[in-house]
């Protein structure tokens, strides 16, 4: 029996004495690979493309080289999901040529190309976008320095730059124009002596033009407006009605913006029935100098009303004749702006009065009409 324990005791001695006489190399094989992978770990912090190509050159031909392989393809794929392909391409390139039997490898930098790939897309589609925000954020800064310079009154520096004084009152253009299209104007007119009702349909057309000068504005307005529809009936019949006026004006736009003083002429033009005893006594023509106001472009909201009073100074050059004047008010509704231009829908009212010996005669219209004007006067 102890010769039996005896035996058991000296097999386990030795297996303590082979293990014992292998386990020294061991330790001393996983010091040295844990050397080389501080090595490597220093040399990916640096991003040191000839510190691992050195690395791995000098262990090329070592037995534990696969290990030294396996840990720098572990570093390589940390990089990728970081996103730096950079030096993740570059490390892989150095495996490879290591070791040109590493299919790993190969295949990590085809995945490594394409998903920079997708980066730099996606890199390239954000500084798009980036550029796209700064030029759309600069066009707005650009709108709003307009908007400044249309409603202050600007100075220069003596470094080039721009200083506000003061706000702007008067138009921010140079110029102004205005035209427009009366696509329906219905006259009443009415003869007191004679009794004629008569009414008539047709259209008009109406221009004016200022200009901002130092410290006054100077245009004119222009119109015409022809009937030619006859819409009366039996002695009220009038064929044809022409009028026209051209007026030039000023304004002192420091002092009344919106006030212009106006002086030009005027023709009033009817066409008769030879047989029709009842229209006598309407006008049949009458040419006169004018001197009027004009009231021009009062706001109310985003509409604009125009007013204007004239005076016929040419009554006194006809007999029949005691006095005579016109009366006309228009407001402009703005739909649509097309570029620089604004486009209006007009509704207008204009009464001429001729005050005669015997009575009165009036011509009153209704216009309605498409306008367009300049959108930065």
């Amino acid at each position: 029996m102890k010769e039996i324990m005896k035996t058991k005791v000296s097999i386990k001695v030795f297996i303590a004495i082979i293990l014992l006489a292998f386990s020294s190399p061991v330790f001393a094989v996983e010091e040295y690979v844990s050397d080389i992978y501080k090595q490597i770990d220093l040399v990916f912090a640096k991003k040191s493309e000839s510190g691992l190509s050195e690395i791995l050159h000098n262990n090329q031909n070592d037995r534990f080289y696969y290990l030294i392989e396996n840990y720098t393809e572990k570093k390589i794929r940390r990089l990728i999901v970081a996103s730096e392909y950079d030096f993740a391409l570059a490390a892989t390139e150095i495996v490879i040529e290591n070791n040109l039997d590493n299919e790993r490898a190969v295949e990590m930098y085809s995945t490594i190309v394409d998903s920079y790939e997708v980066q730099k897309e996606y890199e390239r589609l954000e500084e798009e976008k980036r550029q796209k925000e700064l030029e759309r954020i600069e066009k707005q800064k650009e709108s709003k320095r307009a908007s400044v310079d249309k409603q202050y009154v600007s100075t220069k520096t003596a470094g080039g730059g721009s200083v506000y004084v003061s706000g702007r009152d008067i138009k921010s253009s140079s110029s102004a124009w205005k035209a427009g299209l009366g696509v329906a104007s219905v006259g009443f007119l009415t003869e007191q002596e004679s009794g004629v009702n008569a009414r008539n349909y047709g259209v008009g057309l109406n221009a004016t033009y200022e200009r901002l000068l130092d410290k006054i504005s100077i245009g004119g307005d222009a119109s015409l407006d022809f009937k030619f529809v006859d819409l009366g009936s039996g002695d009220s019949k009038i064929p044809l009605m022409l009028d026209y006026e051209i007026l030039p004006k000023i304004g002192f736009p420091k002092f009344f913006r919106n006030l212009f003083v106006r002086a030009g002429f005027t023709r009033v033009k009817t066409g008769k029935k030879s047989d029709s005893v009842a229209t006598e006594k309407v006008i049949g023509d009458f040419f006169s100098p004018v001197l009027g106001l004009q009231v021009e472009d009062f706001a109310i909201g985003a509409v604009e009303l125009t007013a204007n009073y004239n005076y016929y100074l040419g009554h006194l050059f006809y007999n029949d004749i005691t006095s005579a004047m016109e009366a006309s008010a228009n407001l402009a509704i703005p739909f649509k702006n097309i570029d620089q231009v604004k486009l209006t829908l007009n509704i207008g009212v204009k009464d001429k009065i001729f005050l005669k010996e015997n009575g009165l005669e009036n011509r009153a219209n209704i216009i309605l009409a498409i306008g367009a004007e300049n959108g930065n006067k």
